[in-house]
């Protein structure tokens, strides 16, 4: 009996004990939750001071005001762009058929002026006289390509001038 009393002294011991540290990791815990809201509230703060620094140098009506500006400036660039991809000369009513049916008609034409020789017209030697002896003109350049008297300059693959290669660099 003496043993069953020490058995159960022992055991309510033991349960206090175990509440005891359940009561020990609760305010431990408890304690590093508070350190936890504590730091989160200094971030926070300094956040909040960060952005108020921020929204002083940023007014709302500038970002308006610069949306708009890039709004008209896409505009006039749209328009500059129709602009530039308008076409001359065609009229809005024509259609495609039409436009085939007109080359087909200048096809014609051409193969009618090619029949003779195979060659079009305009590809053809004039007939007419030669003026040019009769206007005087002087003979057409041969050769100067602006070096100086005697000294040729050299050319590239192009007919250009060649860079010096004391000029380059690389």
């Amino acid at each position: 009996m003496r043993v069953l009393k020490q058995k159960k002294m022992y055991e309510g011991q033991r349960d206090m004990l175990y509440n005891q540290t359940f009561n020990l990791d609760q305010v431990s815990f408890a304690a590093e939750g508070l350190k936890d809201a504590q730091q989160t509230m200094t971030a926070l703060k300094s956040a909040n001071k960060e952005l108020k620094g921020m929204m002083k140098t940023v007014k709302i009506q500038d970002i308006d005001n610069l949306q708009d500006e890039m709004m008209d400036l896409m505009d006039v660039s749209s328009e500059i762009q129709e602009s530039l991809g308008r076409s001359y000369n065609i009229p809005d009513g024509l259609d495609e058929d039409d436009l085939m049916g007109e080359l087909d008609a200048l096809e014609a034409d051409m193969g009618n002026e090619t029949e003779a020789d195979g060659m079009p017209s305009y590809l053809q030697p004039d007939t007419e006289t030669d003026y040019d002896s009769e206007l005087n003109l002087p003979a057409a350049p041969t050769g100067h390509n602006g070096a100086p008297h005697g000294r040729a300059q050299a050319e590239d693959e192009f007919g250009l001038p060649a860079v010096p290669r004391a000029s380059l660099r690389g």
